[in-house]
């Protein structure tokens, strides 16, 4: 048992010191901004659809699962919560150049500016939340190879995939 504490106790101290590093690289930012980012990050090469499910999975988490955050920049930057934040995917370095110079990025940038735009809507409810994914908490992009390595997903249910995405809720 107290083994277990340890290693739990030992857990979290990891996780916070990636969440404090995505803090001090991305926490400057407004909300957002930061769930554009996330979008851009985990979703930029898929339509609109796409996009608009990344988006509602972020909000889905805010309002349904307290224990990874309750606002915008602590859902996304919690780590192994969206992929493009975790040190060594590629996406990040980008990001936090991105979020390095925001305004020039965003001016420079057509898939930003419409990220951040499916961001702002989203948040504001002039663009609907996905209906279909009320429930999902999770959005993954699962290659064959992905699955075998994963297993989260074979203790969910599978709700939708749209694009690359495939999306499950608990």
């Amino acid at each position: 048992m107290e083994r277990r504490v340890k290693r739990r106790n030992s857990m979290k101290a990891a996780l916070k010191k990636l969440y404090d590093a995505n803090i001090d690289d991305f926490g400057h930012l407004a909300p957002d901004q930061i769930m554009a980012l996330t979008i851009y990050g985990e979703a930029r090469g898929e339509n609109r659809a796409g996009r608009i499910a990344v988006g509602t999975v972020i909000l889905e988490r805010v309002d349904h699962r307290p224990w990874d955050g309750d606002n915008i920049i602590d859902v996304c930057l919690w780590p192994y919560q969206f992929s493009c934040f975790l040190p060594g995917d590629p996406n990040r370095d980008m990001l936090r150049r991105a979020a390095e110079h925001w305004a020039t990025y965003y001016a420079q940038s057509r898939s930003m500016q419409e990220c951040y735009d499916l961001a702002r809507g989203l948040i504001d409810g002039a663009i609907p939340r996905d209906p279909d994914l009320a429930a999902a908490h999770c959005c993954q992009y699962l290659t064959t190879a992905a699955k075998a390595n994963v297993k989260w997903w074979k203790k969910m249910n599978f709700v939708k995939k749209i694009g690359a995405h495939e999306f499950y809720a608990d």
